[in-house]
């Protein structure tokens, strides 16, 4: 299972924020396709229980992955999750407003 072999190489090489691994690099090592897969492997990672340790990521030119380490990481981490969430949520007010707007309209 490739979420083993990922997270056996986060815990074992990039220990906090510092030591993070370029999105891009760590999907050379797996031989992982795409962004889009990667990003797969790790929702798979964190949303498993056996993997107790929390993946961090950064994302943007100089981001990557990493586990956390301290309390600050891993609060970073759940805010950042939390960001993205509220976004999609906020779109989905936004589209269901204009279908709703465009129903009115006919």
């Amino acid at each position: 299972m490739i979420e083993e072999l990922v997270y056996a190489y986060l815990c074992s090489h990039n220990r906090g924020k510092d030591n993070l691994i370029k999105n891009q690099d760590l999907r050379s090592m797996f031989e992982i396709k795409s962004d889009k897969s990667m990003r797969q492997v790790i929702q798979n990672i964190r949303e498993n229980m056996k993997f107790t340790e929390i993946v961090g990521s950064i994302s943007g030119v100089s981001g990557g992955f990493y586990i956390c380490e301290t309390e600050e990481e891993m609060q970073e981490t759940i805010n950042n999750i939390k960001h993205r969430a509220n976004q999609m949520l906020r779109m989905t007010h936004v589209l269901e407003y204009k279908i709703n707007k465009f129903k009115e309209v006919e």
